[in-house]
């Protein structure tokens, strides 16, 4: 097991380019937008604890953990964007939660209006999930502004939570109903140095399916909902609501890494391999159950019905990460930058104004105006600035705004892992000596990318550099050489690094035809296009209706080409192919006629950027 540290997103820079201009988005547009509704639906005057009965915007169990991951994306914008009347925000909500916190260190603005009495009773109700959330955003807002008083706070909270599981036992339960307090506390122990907050939580992920609990109505009871069906090092599935088993695992990476436990680790690759080899949609997308948000059969991903909340995406990103830094294993990459490409990004629109919960991967809206009617899919047609439940908008701020912490990893000592690829510059200390890496690429319109080397001194250091696994054709070198080595999908050089140096990759980007195993029901005798990291759609703007219908050519002739001024500049691809004859006389059935029309071209977008020209069709399986 390595122990590895994810560079941080102050000392890595987004330069130019996709996300880059994503950064920008949130920073101008997604933040504000969000505080907006959060304020307009009495999340933030929640946190007063003045709401009265008979009064609008009944505070839920849930509030403040979106008030916490708004606080939180604040907290990463403001390390790249200088925004004072942002930092204002914050510190009043930080006041709100000072003023409104108990004698013994307890803040929950749920509880403590609507149920004062009942604190630590209810398993289903949050308690320990928003507290997590509040806690990640004070790490957050300290490292970037350096203030104390929101830490501090949360530093008397997770007191007050080690007093009453530990210490008295005097909650009605002994783990998390929605875990995410497990990966809270490893932070806040990385922030303030004290040791008993990572044995909190450590001791929240050993006690998990040891001790019988207070259960979920959702799956009739059974613990697999909330991953409680064994303890957590024998887990052998991804299991349940989907969200609590990322979080769960991704604080379970933590202790693993911190404690050294390979038995631990080694839980966390079961469960995760097993969750992509047979639950994963294409586009990265996780959760084929909107009964319990949950992950459904091995193999069963029905496309129009898929749930793959954003969140979900978002969270196997996190456990991605985590994993990484233990095992650099290209295909955990892989898959963090499916996620970042597809499935996560595709829950935001492309102003960063307005959001979708679940993603779906085939839609047909006079489908949805049913259902709606009959009231079995509650799923809107287009992206909307508000949820009852909106733990994704703030989440995909947050992602958005600290992506720097994911492109690099480094043992502090002597080597440097690159993960993923924009332009940006990196400043890592090696020891007591500092290597700056700036990436020069057009990625992911363009394969190609050059990093150059900046030091004071020569660094003597080994550089890896991820190959990623969807390009069959790479050439990685520095100058001229090919790598030392190649390791787990990484190309590996060795030597003493200068001012001048340069390493240049190249990724081919073809377009790639992707087929799914034949029980994958759903998409038996159909295909999916790809290019880069990249899943690719069809929308009704650019193909009319009755997407299904179309039949993708033996010979598609695939062209690709970047188009500036379509959905704020995407690479596109065209290929040729077919539809039937749509005349049927009236009949719902006919004779099979395998004659179809003259072939003519089709348009593919980037699935991220769907439903962004109004309501209409979508498809990702194509007919072969």
């Amino acid at each position: 097991m390595k122990k590895l540290e994810s560079v941080s997103y102050k000392n890595v820079k987004l330069t130019g380019g996709f996300w880059k201009k994503w950064q920008e988005t949130v920073a101008l547009n997604t933040v504000n937008a969000v505080y907006e509704q959060f304020a307009a639906s009495g999340r933030i005057s929640a946190m007063t604890h003045t709401w009265r009965e008979g009064e609008e915007n009944r505070p839920h169990i849930f509030y403040d953990s979106d008030i916490a991951k708004w606080m939180e994306g604040a907290a990463y914008i403001l390390q790249y964007v200088k925004n004072p009347e942002l930092e204002d925000k914050v510190d009043a909500i930080v006041n709100l939660i000072e003023d409104g916190m108990s004698s013994e260190g307890y803040f929950n603005s749920y509880y403590q209006t609507i149920e004062p009495a009942n604190r630590w009773t209810n398993r289903i109700n949050h308690e320990l999930y928003c507290a997590g959330h509040l806690m990640e955003a004070s790490v957050a807002y300290y490292e970037v502004t350096g203030k104390r008083k929101f830490l501090d706070l949360m530093c008397r909270y997770a007191d007050y939570i080690e007093e009453i599981f530990i210490q008295t036992e005097g909650a009605k339960f002994f783990t998390p109903g929605h875990e995410e307090i497990e990966l809270a506390l490893v932070k806040l122990y990385k922030a303030t140095g004290e040791e008993r907050y990572l044995a909190l939580s450590k001791h929240f992920i050993d006690v998990r399916g040891t001790r019988e609990e207070m259960m979920f109505d959702f799956f009739k009871n059974h613990p697999t909902y909330a991953q409680d069906q064994n303890p957590v090092r024998e887990q052998q599935s991804a299991e349940g609501h989907v969200v609590r088993y990322t979080y769960l695992f991704s604080g379970a990476a933590d202790i693993a890494k911190e404690y050294g436990d390979t038995e631990l680790l080694e839980a966390c690759e079961r469960t995760f391999d097993e969750a992509v080899r047979n639950k994963m949609y294409i586009t990265g997308g996780m959760g084929n159950m909107k009964h319990g948000e949950a992950f459904g059969p091995a193999y069963f991903l029905p496309n129009f019905e898929a749930y793959t909340e954003t969140c979900a995406s978002i969270g196997f990103m996190f456990l991605a990460k985590r994993i990484l830094n233990m095992d650099p294993d290209s295909r955990f990459a892989d898959h963090l930058e499916l996620q970042m490409y597809n499935g996560a990004l595709a829950g935001i629109s492309l102003d960063g104004n307005s959001f979708f919960y679940e993603n779906p991967l085939e839609q047909k809206p006079t489908d949805l105006e049913f259902f709606h009617r009959v009231g079995a899919n509650g799923r809107p047609a287009s992206r909307v600035r508000l949820f009852s439940c909106s733990c994704c908008p703030p989440n995909i701020l947050r992602l958005i705004a600290s992506l720097g912490d994911y492109y690099y990893s480094t043992d502090g000592k002597c080597t440097i892992y690159t993960h993923l690829y924009s332009a940006n510059r990196a400043e890592i200390k090696l020891g007591e000596k500092k290597i700056v890496l700036t990436q020069s690429t057009h990625y992911p319109e363009d394969g190609r990318v050059t990093i150059r080397i900046t030091a004071k001194d020569p660094v003597k250091a080994t550089l890896a550099f991820r190959i990623p696994g969807w390009c069959k054709n790479a050439t990685v070198t520095c100058g001229g050489k090919s790598p030392d080595r190649i390791e787990k999908g990484y190309a590996y050089f060795d030597g003493e690094w200068k001012t001048g140096d340069k390493v240049e990759l190249n990724f081919r980007m073809d377009v790639r035809i992707m087929e799914a195993d034949p029980r994958v029901y759903a998409d038996c005798g159909k295909v999916a296009l790809m290019r880069g990291p990249m899943v690719y759609c069809l929308e009704e703007a650019d193909n009319g209706q009755s997407l299904g219908d179309i039949r993708i050519s033996a010979k598609p002739g695939f062209k690709v080409k970047y188009e500036p001024e379509l959905l704020s500049g995407v690479t596109t691809i065209t290929f040729r192919g077919s539809r039937r004859d749509g005349d049927f006389g009236g009949a719902l059935y006919r004779e099979y006629n395998p004659v179809r029309k003259e072939e003519t071209e089709f348009k593919a977008v980037p699935y991220y950027a769907w439903n962004n020209r109004g309501e209409g069709e979508l498809a990702v399986w194509i007919l072969r």
